[in-house]
């Protein structure tokens, strides 16, 4: 069961964990000066005791306080309240199942879910707070989340009640490299800047580039590394169509024909095939990394840490602490760029667009208060605080004047000082210190575009991308005739970029757990997640279509046209539902 539910986290959950480390809160970037030198205060503004919310965190290896950091005092002074983050290891929704079988939350406060199956199985134990009991206490948490509060209140079916939030909007891809191949900049230069647009071209440079740079830092050098050792590994692996002119909802089911606004079915596709294909020549070669069917997320960092690797699948945004720390050892060369990838079949098909997503809602950050959290009402007073225009910017940005200033246009700008942290692989974890680990807990719109056009995170704005971008990679975007790092999809002359927005398609994905056809989705899920590695590894052309052909056979007889029957159905209603939760 875990693998079925885990593989429906957003691969954007990684990333997140991994930036939003990064992030935090305090009060008004107008009071920055005064917001960094807050001290904690045991009295409190309004004068109630001091209490401590447990919340579980990724990313942390002891315990840690948001007295640490400039947000958490903020929240001290301000409220008397103190979170205390508790690291563990397993997926949010595994946690989150496993506390929920033994009806045992130890002594926290707050969960989160990871995944909208997990969520509805929370609302349907009655295991999280009703949010719509305590309007007068979070006024503007429901005026400035109004938009998304509709699509919270789907998870509830019976009612439409509310119970969590999540850290959604996600629009990363609009003003920040989509997630597609990360290529060592030396190899690039030593076989001439190539053209890098289809799978094909990318199986050619691989196997020019192995052959160029047999080693890296004295050791073997690696073509490709990857991390499908995560539960999510075998759905990482069929995403190339979303590059392609299709779009993903994140499970191996099926995929969107976005022209034809439909749901179709995944397994039998050729765009998968395709896919399957590229990975199974890459890996019969020894361009993959043996291990990529092993290495979880902290392997293959590590690994791509050591050098060796010639490209990484997806993970981009590992990029700036990578290429730091290939600066620090005096390799700045063999620092990375992201690159466009498409499969091979879309060109030859003039199928020349590129649908790229964006979301409304972000399952893998779904959180909500336990019933059973101490005086919920004064943690609700913190999630009201964080509700606005304003926290959002302090979380994404910083402090006015120390972190970024504001030009003439009304664009933030990162300061040279807050670029020279970045740039360092801040070492003093000054980031955790200014920012704190905030928008994986609260509904603060980090992921999204705000109003001026700007990234609400300055790391997924254009302006700081650019402005922290090293020399090596100036080059290689020079090289290439790139303006900036986006040219490669915003302009890039074989394919039309188009924003597209996924959310009614993964929203009228989540089936009822009771339907027939749930139960027969949760099937395909787990023979998918053993029958892709299969399909990739196989030892020969032969051998390919055999397993490839027995898992479209297989997918068919366990009801695959069924269960997509019954999306589509679902996407039917979806907008009337959505509608009709909005006048509640």
């Amino acid at each position: 069961m875990s693998k079925r539910l885990n593989r429906t986290v957003l691969l954007i959950v990684i990333m997140v964990v991994a930036t939003t480390m990064l992030y935090g809160c305090t009060s008004s970037s107008d009071k920055g000066e005064k917001d960094s030198t807050a001290t904690a205060t045991t009295g409190a503004e309004n004068g109630k005791p001091l209490i401590t919310y447990k919340v579980l965190a990724r990313g942390i290896d002891k315990p840690r306080s948001s007295t640490e950091d400039e947000v958490g005092k903020i929240i001290q002074e301000k409220f008397n309240v103190v979170f205390e983050y508790v690291p563990y290891n397993e997926t949010a929704s595994d946690k989150a199942l496993l506390m929920l079988a033994a009806n045992d939350w130890g002594d926290l406060d707050i969960v989160t879910t990871g995944i909208d199956a997990v969520t509805k199985k929370y609302i349907e134990a009655d295991a999280f707070l009703k949010l719509d009991d305590y309007k007068d206490i979070i006024p503007n948490f429901f005026e400035y989340e109004k938009d998304l509060i509709p699509y919270w209140r789907n998870l509830d079916a019976k009612n439409g009640d509310l119970y969590i939030w999540q850290s959604g909007p996600d629009q990363l891809q609009m003003t920040s490299e989509p997630l597609d191949m990360n290529v060592r900049v030396d190899v690039l230069e030593e076989l001439g800047w190539p053209k890098l647009d289809t799978t094909d071209d990318y199986i050619n440079f691989l196997r020019e580039a192995v052959k160029k740079f047999p080693t890296s830092l004295d050791q073997k050098s690696i073509g490709m590394i990857n991390f499908w050792g995560e539960a999510y590994g075998p759905l990482l692996a069929t995403y190339l169509p979303r590059h392609s002119g299709y779009q993903h909802f994140y499970k191996t089911t099926g995929f969107v024909d976005v022209e034809a606004k439909k749901i179709i079915p995944l397994a039998s596709h050729p765009y998968l095939k395709e896919t399957l294909k590229f990975w199974n020549v890459l890996s019969r070669e020894g361009i993959m990394d043996r291990e990529a069917w092993t290495d979880k997320s902290p392997e293959f960092v590590k690994k791509w840490e050591s050098g060796v690797a010639l490209s990484a699948n997806f993970a981009k945004w590992n990029i700036p602490s990578i290429n730091a720390k290939l600066a620090l050892i005096g390799h700045p060369e063999m620092q990375y760029i992201v690159t466009p990838i498409r499969l091979s079949i879309a060109k030859e098909e003039g199928k020349n667009v590129r649908y790229e997503l964006f979301n409304g809602v972000r399952p893998d950050e779904t959180t909500g208060i336990l019933k059973t959290a101490k005086e919920p009402e004064r943690l609700l007073e913190v999630l009201n605080f964080m509700s606005s225009e304003e926290m959002t910017i302090r979380l994404g940005w910083g402090i006015e004047g120390r972190d970024y200033t504001i030009n003439e246009e009304g664009l933030r700008i990162p300061t040279p000082e807050l670029l020279e942290i970045v740039k360092s692989g801040d070492p003093d974890k000054q980031m955790l210190k200014r920012f704190g680990s905030y928008v994986t807990v609260f509904p603060t719109r980090t992921n999204a575009t705000g109003p001026n056009g700007q990234a609400n995170y300055f790391a997924n704005d254009t302006q700081y991308l650019m402005a922290a971008a090293t020399d090596t990679q100036k080059k290689a975007y020079a090289a290439y005739g790139w303006d900036t790092m986006l040219e490669a999809w915003h302009n890039n002359s074989e394919f039309k970029f188009v924003p597209f927005d996924i959310t009614p398609y993964a929203s009228s994905t989540n089936l009822d757990p009771e339907l027939k056809e749930a139960k027969m989705e949760e099937k395909i899920m787990q023979y998918m997640d053993k029958q892709i590695p299969l399909v990739i590894n196989a030892n020969d052309d032969a051998q390919f279509e055999k397993l490839y052909n027995d898992m479209v056979k297989k997918v068919d007889e366990l009801g695959q046209q069924q269960v997509v029957d019954k999306y589509n159905e679902q996407l039917v209603g979806f907008q009337v539902r959505i509608q009709e939760l909005t006048k509640k």
